[in-house]
């Protein structure tokens, strides 16, 4: 597993403009908290490429920030952006009383979230090269040994201040400017049918789902110093893919043509691929 460098540079800035707190929740009122010492935890988002054997389709990795699906068909499938909502990131301890008077009060979760003057969903740019990581949270994390990670992806149609803020500031640039509501994920490229012309597509998708996932080695934060990187990695090869292995006609689905916003969820959690730290 390869430390990133990428992922701390841009998580630098990112703790200089935009103050963060840890909630602490669950039955257990004296369970841990930031005051009796703790660590760093650096949440980031980066892509996995397929490893499924039965995969047919080639999956390759242009010069530039993009992903290219080849089918056995001849059909090819060129993504150039993808961007989504990650609302929540959560670390999860579940097992030993924290308290250790073995009453099943066993579950502390520790949340991942900003101050109330800039708590809002982030808008995450996938990046779509394997060495790149997109930075969603940073906090300080009470000590102890965490067996579970979730994230949650979600929309922005919501009447609460900070999804109307983050709707507003996506439909003021220039990218997305038609931004609906109900999509939680953006997907920008092209379709390329054998012997045909590349047909380019904007096509958003809805996929308000928790995703979680036990960590395989549990995350031990030990005391004041600590610092580690969680790396959730998706694998859009997984997504965009028919049953026959051939990549999907996305340009079917372009926005600005059918008006619709594409149901994901299932297909989603199918994409996470691993959540990994160093």
């Amino acid at each position: 597993m390869i430390r990133s460098a990428l992922l701390r540079s841009r998580l630098a800035p990112l703790a200089l403009a935009v103050a963060l707190v840890v909630a602490v929740t669950g039955c257990d009122s004296t369970g841990p908290s930031t005051s009796g010492g703790g660590g760093e935890v650096q949440v980031g988002f980066s892509t996995a490429s397929s490893s499924s054997p039965s995969s047919t389709p080639a999956l390759a990795k242009a010069e530039s920030d993009s992903l290219v699906l080849s089918g056995a068909n001849g059909d090819t499938l060129n993504i150039h952006d993808i961007r989504l909502i990650v609302d929540t990131v959560k670390l999860e301890q579940d097992g030993e009383d924290q308290d250790g008077d073995d009453d099943g009060n066993d579950s502390t979760e520790v949340e991942i979230e900003r101050e109330v003057e800039v708590e809002r969903p982030s808008f995450l740019d996938l990046p779509l090269q394997g060495s790149e990581i997109s930075p969603v949270a940073a906090g300080d994390v009470p000590e102890g040994t965490y067996n579970e990670f979730e994230f949650e992806v979600d929309d922005l149609d919501d009447d609460e201040g900070n999804a109307r803020a983050l709707l507003s500031e996506i439909r003021n640039g220039d990218e997305f400017p038609n931004w609906p509501e109900d999509a939680s994920m953006v997907v920008v490229g092209t379709f390329t049918p054998a012997d045909g012309t590349p047909t380019a597509f904007t096509a958003y998708f809805a996929a308000e789902i928790e995703v979680e996932r036990e960590l395989q080695t549990p995350l031990e934060v030990t005391g004041d110093g600590f610092s580690r990187e969680l790396v959730v990695r998706l694998d859009p090869a997984r997504w965009f893919k028919g049953t026959d292995g051939s990549p999907k006609d996305l340009s079917r689905s372009d926005f600005e043509q059918t008006d619709t916003v594409v149901e994901f969820e299932a297909e989603f959690e199918e994409g996470v691929s691993e959540i990994e730290f160093d």
